[in-house]
């Protein structure tokens, strides 16, 4: 049989970072690149000529020298290398501890969080709008994942404290570690340089910190996202204030942080129903300078289109049009009163007296008056409300352990959780009504709670993936004894609460609320290890060559493996139904069909070709003879219109 009728095997490791790069570099500099032959194999791989790209770049090459501007630490090369090697493992659905597992197109998954980023690439690669993530603070009291990159002995890695009994690499990092800050940085690198492949073009990302690493996590987003791209970091401003050390901390940071800042639009502004200090403000000046009777003059130039404003502009200043503004072919039809205060009545003198009024980044304003949300607005009043960098009215991590206990019934379950208000705050300055929001620090899954709170106000259906290592809780913990062996069972009791709540409270709006999650833990291959020496077989390893997957693994675990590996995402509706003695699965109504059951028929074949599909899956077992496997490609050619590099492209085994 030739691999013109074989079906290909689908793909059994993460996206290859180092190919992702290679395929960017391709598209801008496809000139670079040249060809060879492996002498193994007999492929042909793409390969880049550096000689040819150093031409393309010109003097743009840094060479070598004693002094150049850069920061560096301990293990960065390794964390660079492990950002960008691929992995075997899967991650493995968990229904029953789901909720609404059929409908929701939330995400809540278990396991370290370096490996679930790669294994989201291939299906969600550019799709996440927001990330916001709370990494450990590293005050020298805190768990951070501890990315072995020197690779010591599993045995030696437990013994050391360095993993749990899961493999997880994970240890408290104290400030007597001679690696303090290089592990730290390691740690948030290799994750922040895999998590920007997810964000789309105009996505943002958040980071909590506080003063012990913002300096150094400053720089190395600089680094993974370019300086141009980081934006500002907000301050987070403490009601009541930490009292550690000489000074009482009343703040922490919020580094935003933009994929590609001139595809972001500019941030959405705060309602006027959230009330700002500078409101506060303006309401004083106001009140110390009345409103005052402004005349219009008819003639007046005006670059907008042709309407009639009239009513009362609300905001940061009242403005109230006392006789209407009709306005047409450019020019103010006929006089008209106006009053307003101080600031804005200045602007209403120049505008009159023919000088053009400038907004703030000293354009021309085209259009004085423009209308937002069904209502009215000056653009020198939308200013007043746009975000401001200090964020004073945010609640603080208290008042998050009083929403925790309302929920759970103890404020000591989890310790300084994130409110609310924070990432439902960020979400609405970013987000629009369908985003997907991502949180791989996720705890005590603050986000999914924000996230759902805020779509049950505005009618959104924004969408989460949330991920957290399963780290025990402490023995004697007040988690522990509420039964929660587990942050991830925390997280997910939070989840279920939280959103029956919402619900209840929304009433009949939030009839459509999704307020599920599937839930999958992060795990080894589904196939076992086939690659053997032949002087290493053993009788009883035949059968696992034949079969080689693991004996524990289910038809779903095989079917969310693959759609991983082929880029479907996890989200999507699915449907199982029986054909004969198969079972044949059904993603997104043809987005991937598939059939793990032995024996195959032609009826199962054709009920698989009837749905359309763009992707279909079978497990190798499913074949008795290399002819059934002929004739399966003919079939779907014949009923689907596929030519034969479709069917090839289109069909895959595991």
């Amino acid at each position: 049989m030739t691999d013109n009728t074989t079906p290909k095997r689908l793909e059994l490791t993460s996206a290859d970072g180092t190919q992702l790069n290679l395929d960017a570099l391709y598209q801008i500099a496809p000139s670079c690149f040249t060809e060879e032959r492996d002498a193994t194999t007999g492929e042909v791989h793409r390969k880049v000529n550096f000689e040819i790209l150093r031409e393309l770049l010109g003097d743009a090459v840094a060479n070598s020298c004693d002094e150049s501007y850069q920061f560096t630490w301990p293990g960065k090369q390794e964390a660079r290398k492990e950002a960008a090697a691929a992995i075997s493992d899967t991650l493995r659905p968990v229904p029953e501890d789901s909720l609404e597992w059929e409908t929701t197109q939330n995400i809540y998954i278990e396991g370290d969080n370096l490996r679930v980023l790669k294994l989201l690439q291939r299906g969600y690669m550019g799709k996440v709008k927001m990330i916001y993530i709370d990494p450990p603070y590293n005050t020298g009291n805190d768990f951070v994942y501890h990315d072995n990159y020197s690779r010591s002995q599993t045995e030696e890695s437990f013994e050391a404290g360095d993993i749990d009994e899961e493999g997880n690499r994970y240890r408290k990092n104290s400030d007597s570690n001679g690696r303090f800050h290089s592990d730290w940085c390691s740690m948030i690198y290799s994750r922040l340089l895999v998590a920007r492949s997810l964000l789309a073009e105009d996505g943002v990302i958040f980071i909590s910190i506080d003063d012990n690493e913002v300096h150094n996590l400053r720089k190395i987003c600089d680094e993974v996202f370019g300086s141009k791209n980081c934006v500002l970091p907000f301050i987070w401003q403490l009601p009541r204030g930490i009292n550690a050390g000489l000074i009482a901390r009343a703040h922490e940071y919020i580094l935003c942080i933009t994929k590609n800042q001139n595809a972001v639009k500019q941030f959405n502004r705060l309602s006027t129903e959230e009330e700002s200090s500078i409101e506060r403000c303006n309401r004083k000046i106001n009140a110390r300078h009345p409103e005052s009777v402004i005349e219009v003059k008819a003639g007046i130039r005006y670059e907008g289109k042709d309407q009639v404003l009239q009513g009362v502009i609300e905001g940061a200043e009242r403005i109230t049009i006392l006789d209407p503004l009709i306005f047409k072919d450019g020019r103010l039809v006929s006089n008209a009163r106006i009053a307003a205060g101080w600031t804005m009545k200045n602007m209403f003198n120049d505008w009159q007296n023919g000088k053009t009024v400038y907004d703030s980044k000293g354009q021309p304003i085209v259009e004085f008056f423009f209308k937002e949300n069904g209502r009215l607005y000056s653009k020198k009043e939308l200013r007043a409300f746009s975000i401001k960098s200090v964020l004073k009215d945010v609640p603080d991590s208290q008042i998050a352990r009083t929403q925790i206990e309302e929920l759970l019934g103890s404020q000591d379950i989890f310790s300084y959780p994130k409110p609310i208000e924070l990432v439902k705050l960020l979400a609405q300055l970013v987000t629009t009504p369908d985003s997907l929001i991502l949180d791989f620090f996720s705890g005590s899954a603050t986000t999914a709670h924000a996230v759902m709170q805020l779509n049950a106000e505005d009618g959104g259906r924004r969408k989460y993936i949330l991920v957290q290592l399963p780290e025990q809780t402490p023995i004697e913990s007040e988690a522990r004894r509420a039964g929660y062996n587990t942050i991830s069972e925390i997280a997910k009791e939070r989840i279920r609460r939280a959103g029956a709540k919402i619900k209840e409270a929304a009433g009949e709006k939030a009839k459509d609320l999704d307020v599920g999650f599937r839930v999958f833990r992060l795990d080894s291959s589904n196939y076992g290890e086939v690659f053997l020496l032949p002087r290493t077989y053993r009788q009883e390893d035949l059968e696992r060559l034949l079969y080689n997957i693991k004996a524990d693994r289910t038809d779903l675990d095989l079917l969310f493996g693959a759609m991983l590996s082929w880029g479907v995402q996890l989200s999507l509706p699915m449907t199982t139904e029986r054909v004969g003695y198969s079972t044949v699965y059904t993603v997104n109504e043809g987005e991937l069909v598939a059939c793990f059951d032995q024996h195959v028929t032609e009826e199962v074949i054709l009920f698989m070709a009837s749905k359309k599909p763009a992707r279909v899956l079978f497990r190798d077992h499913c074949f008795t003879e290399d002819k059934v496997k002929i004739n399966l490609f003919e079939l779907f050619k014949q009923h689907l219109g596929w030519s034969n590099a479709q069917a090839l492209a289109n069909i895959r085994v595991i």
